[in-house]
């Protein structure tokens, strides 16, 4: 067999029926047979996987390539033992469980080819039940900045890399990780990549949650830990954190990379520290952590995150090991009641009991807020940039209308959302000929108890509110809610064509208009 387009390596671990799917779903590639080869490695399966490859082998000589090895305990060493073997320009890492688009491969090596990419991502698709990363496979790109575009966000090793960038760095799965090994070699190969393309426009792999939860990655988490005494291992935080600390320069390029490993690694490996029994063990894992992050802090990467991380990192920079536990074990609980209560909609963020809003800024009151024995600064707790009165208002629920004796006073009633509590709003009108803008506060809701009956209904309960406000002038008057103090967290409501204050003429213009209107807030 001449030398093939592409290899593909399958590390294979007990991942009978799917086996079957995933070998086939590459044998019917849309490309000449002799540009796609097959190396799979069984690593130590007892469930016949090793049989089953061994029978693909038969049925297609040269094509299909079986290495049997010793049960390794990770993904790396298989992955490691494919690419010694692989022969093609280009290789694909594919798991075992999963499987490819019938012309997968002939459009990522297409694309490759047209543009000279080194890495190549295919869109991911979800099959069981299982939720690939979506935000970088909103399009194509046939050249996706590392750090600008959502690439870093998927660092799982099902992608096309060209052979020669993993031969010229020599790009290995670091076998002493039993998890995580796939960060560290994607993020080599895109740090060194001359050119990444996205694949987009066309489902490229099919991500297969296994009914038995016997993914490898989740087979490989469950298997036993160290024998007592051994060093903790730190995972891969301390070499991701370095990758990007040593390889880019401080400033936008590092904190766009450090947003990830903060905003999705470090959550991982707290929740990791808060599940460990052992409390000495526990120790030392969140020892391990502390150090990375102390070095590799930046404030201006965490300000790009919800607050309830930002806390989480200041935490875990001060080597605040009982708080930082806390810190955990308060998200399981809130997001708990708010499951409870409907889900932490509306909001993309952990919504907390309660806010401080001073100065027009919004602060969530989550763990160590104000805590003078901690001393952390409000910045941690600033909320302002991820919500606005959209957040606190049921936007199809607010209705606008004028007075019937005076036109120039408008009336806007809504709910606020139940499972939020209640900041100070306030209702601006601004005229459109001179931009004058008039003010009012939104009467905070009264202490008794919700009456979910006429709260629904929207003729009372502690969720219902109604502002007034009067213009001092004809116009047209564009209407907004904001939290109190905060112009851009504002909700656009309607703007509302004052005529005149005479009663007669207001009210032949508001039975005109009929009334009372649901407001479209501007999206």
């Amino acid at each position: 067999m001449e030398q093939p387009h592409v290899s593909v390596v399958i590390a294979a671990y007990n991942a009978m029926p799917y086996l079957t799917r995933c070998v086939e779903s590459v044998l019917e590639q849309s490309m000449p047979p002799d540009a796609v080869e097959i190396v799979a490695v069984d690593d130590g399966s007892t469930d016949g996987t090793g049989e089953e490859l061994d029978r693909f082998a038969r049925l297609h000589p040269g094509r299909v390539r079986v290495v049997h090895q010793e049960n390794s305990g990770g993904p790396a060493a298989p992955r490691n033992a494919g690419i010694a073997l692989a022969r093609g320009r280009y290789v694909f890492f594919l798991d075992a469980d999963d499987y490819l688009g019938r012309e997968a491969l002939e459009r990522m090596t297409a694309m490759a080819d047209r543009n000279g990419s080194d890495v190549v991502l295919g869109k991911l698709v979800g099959v069981g039940g299982r939720k690939p990363p979506t935000s970088m496979f909103r399009r194509d790109q046939p050249d996706a900045d590392l750090y600008s575009s959502r690439v870093f966000w998927v660092l799982n090793p099902m992608k096309l890399f060209r052979r020669e960038l993993i031969e010229r760095h020599g790009l290995r799965f670091p076998e002493e990780l039993r998890t995580g090994e796939d960060q560290v070699f994607v993020t080599k190969a895109y740090l060194h990549a001359a050119k990444i393309s996205v694949l987009a426009s066309y489902d490229c792999v099919y991500y297969v949650l296994r009914d038995d939860g016997g993914n490898l990655t989740t087979t490989v988490r469950k298997a036993p830990r160290s024998e007592p005494g051994r060093p903790v291992s730190s995972g891969t935080l301390p070499a991701m954190f370095a990758l990007v600390g040593e390889n880019t320069p401080a400033g936008p390029r590092r904190d766009h990379l450090l947003t990830r490993l903060f905003g999705v690694n470090l959550q991982r490996a707290l929740r990791g520290v808060h599940r460990e029994r052992d409390p000495d063990r526990s120790r030392r894992m969140f020892a391990a952590l502390h150090e990375p992050v102390a070095r590799w802090y930046s404030e201006t990467a965490l300000a790009k995150l919800p607050a309830i991380v930002r806390l989480q990192g200041e935490l875990v920079r001060r080597g605040l090991y009982d708080e930082a536990v806390a810190v955990v074990r308060y998200i399981g609980k809130r997001r708990g009641v708010l499951d409870r209560e409907g889900g932490a909609k509306p909001v993309r963020w952990l919504a907390p009991a309660d806010f401080t809003v001073e100065g027009g800024r919004v602060y969530a009151h989550y763990p160590y807020f104000r805590d003078s024995r901690l001393g952390l600064p409000d910045a941690v707790f600033d909320v302002t940039r991820q919500v606005g009165a959209r957040s606190f208002v049921r936007p199809g629920s607010v209705t606008v209308a004028q007075d019937r004796r005076d036109s120039r006073v408008l009336s806007v009633r809504g709910r606020r959302r139940v499972r939020l509590p209640a900041v100070p709003l306030e209702l601006t009108a601004t005229r459109e000929s001179d931009g004058r803008t008039v003010t009012v506060a939104v009467p905070a809701p009264p202490n008794e108890p919700v009456n979910d009956a006429t709260s629904a209904s929207g003729t009372g309960g502690k969720r219902t509110f109604t502002a007034r406000i009067r213009v001092p002038r004809p116009g047209t008057w564009h209407l907004a809610l904001r939290i109190a103090g905060n112009s851009r967290s504002e909700l656009p409501l309607q703007a509302v064509r004052v005529e005149s204050a005479n009663p007669a003429r207001a009210l032949l213009g508001w039975l005109g208009r009929g009334g009372r209107q649901a407001v479209r807030p501007a999206s």
